[in-house]
């Protein structure tokens, strides 16, 4: 159920003000409304909202740095003799693990919100170029191929479309679990590990 949002103390927290922001584009529509609109129902000044985001549909980025950290900070602690496809799987769900009713809530209104308003959809490419790079550095470090090689790119392509794949079923299937999907995709898409596979 959505709580009120009117009479709130002040918001300091970035999350927060995107919470704020991620209810009113649910209960109204991502185009109806502003960002004075999401100021006022934060009870912040619209200075205060350009302190955080340059734009209202970056509120639903606010965890993207904290998310890239993770994942490479996963990928570095790496085994360099494990299938790299096992540890890319691995660090992904741990990044992307629901813990709480709240982060749920939150991960799941973000990716409805992703599916469906076309300005939240233009960000797509930029908002998950930390996870692309990554995987495309870490699969060639991993298998000993280079970087700007085909199997290197097509890693890093293959780990976004898995990644909006699961989330993109879980939307509609909001009584599952992301992580179940995510895993299911992520099996589908990565390329089996070159120093694995077995030449006829």
């Amino acid at each position: 159920m959505t709580r009120p949002l009117g009479g709130r103390p002040a918001t300091t927290s970035a999350h927060e003000l995107a919470q704020t922001a991620q209810r009113l584009f649910l209960e109204r529509g991502f185009e109806a409304v502003t960002v004075e609109d999401i100021a006022a129902a934060a009870g912040v000044s619209r200075r205060t909202f350009f302190r955080y985001f340059s734009s209202k549909a970056d509120v639903l980025w606010v965890e993207t740095r904290a998310e890239d950290e993770a994942f490479l900070a996963l990928l570095d602690q790496a085994d360099p003799a494990r299938p790299y496809d096992e540890v890319l799987t691995e660090a992904a769900l741990e990044v992307m693990r629901i813990t709480t009713p709240q982060k749920r809530e939150w991960a799941l209104n973000r990716a409805r919100l992703v599916f469906s308003v076309p300005a939240v959809q233009a960000q797509l490419w930029s908002a998950f170029s930390g996870w692309r790079g990554a995987a495309r550095t870490f699969a060639a470090r991993q298998t000993r191929t280079e970087e700007n090689g085909f199997f290197a790119l097509a890693v890093g392509q293959a780990l976004v479309a898995a990644m909006l794949t699961g989330s993109e079923f879980w939307v509609d299937n909001p009584g599952t679990e992301l992580e179940d999907h995510l895993a299911q995709a992520l099996s589908l898409f990565l390329p089996p590990d070159p120093r694995f596979v077995v030449q006829n």
